[in-house]
């Protein structure tokens, strides 16, 4: 299977439904990620009808983010990515957004693959396998890599949620996020360099308006609350990047269309192609695991 299919070759379902307890989720086809998550009902991210808003939910590989002028470097040799935000001259979010294979289904969880073989300036292939499962915790996001390459070849991960603090509006909502850096962005949002002290606690969401890059170390956890209830998005010590993103006009269906909160997990920061910057090597015998949880915040 080859990472780029033809409508013809998608899928005849879209998304697939599992469920443990007070918790529902939803897992789509199109861009291997999460549809709609919810406990006891209430939303834990942001969902939609047809194919994914804005990136919502979707899994970005081999590279989250940006990449400048589609241009990177590896073992000497140069590489030109397409240009897929070319208001900005970038290669964005990878090369995973289209339809994935549901190899696997259960009640409680459901794992869909997908491969990213040498298409639009990506010369390697790269397999990934995503499952998904819930139980009383909530749901587990563990997503693998793998590659029969020989030699060591870049990839970084991330994934692409917009937090629902269980239907709560954004502009009643806080953040709190255990980062400790917040890395510049430009103008085309590329790390300018420039690197502050940040701290992000009961961060009141109608004070802010993002598209920013924040760094921690050690494990991060973010907790999206209205009223101390809401969802909380833990990350494990290989994802230690994330962008925070605040569209005005999410689209919604049930809801009215507004202000949103996208807090995407990375394992690299923007434009690691070129800057090297947490990119994992990977090789043959060596794949690469992501793990994520999402939970409920209750009073």
């Amino acid at each position: 299977m080859t990472g780029y299919t033809s409508n013809e070759e998608r899928a005849d379902i879209e998304c697939v439904s599992i469920s443990h307890g007070d918790y529902l989720a939803e897992i789509a086809l199109w861009g291997g990620g999460v549809k709609s998550l919810t406990f006891q009902g209430r939303p834990l991210l942001e969902t939609y009808k047809d194919k994914p808003p804005m990136m919502a939910g979707v899994v970005l590989a081999p590279w989250p983010n940006r990449t400048e002028d589609g241009q990177f470097t590896w073992q000497g040799e140069h590489y030109q990515l397409g240009i897929t935000e070319p208001e900005r001259n970038n290669a964005i979010h990878g090369l995973a957004v289209d339809w994935w294979k549901l190899v696997e289904q259960h009640k409680d969880e459901v794992t869909l693959t997908f491969s990213i073989g040498p298409h639009n300036g990506w010369p390697w292939t790269v397999e990934l396998v995503a499952t998904y499962a819930v139980d009383d915790s909530g749901l587990h996001s563990h997503v693998k890599a793998v590659t029969e390459h020989a030699e060591e070849i870049p990839f970084a991960y991330g994934l692409h949620l917009y937090l629902s603090a269980q239907g709560a509006p954004t502009h009643e909502c806080v953040l709190n996020l255990n980062v400790d850096e917040h890395h510049l962005l430009g103008e085309r949002n590329l790390p300018t360099g420039e690197v502050r002290p940040a701290k992000l606690v009961d961060t009141p969401l109608d004070r802010v308006n993002w598209d920013d890059c924040f760094h921690g170390h050690g494990p991060l956890v973010a907790d999206y609350t209205a009223d101390g209830r809401g969802v909380r998005l833990a990350m494990d010590s290989g994802v230690e990047w994330v962008q925070l993103y605040t569209p005005e006009n999410f689209p919604r269906d049930v809801a009215p269309s507004g202000k949103a909160l996208a807090v995407e997990p990375m394992s690299a920061p923007p434009n690691a192609l070129r800057s090297g910057i947490d990119l994992v090597r990977l090789k043959q015998g060596k794949p690469q695991v992501f793990n994520l949880h999402l939970s409920a915040v209750e009073k």
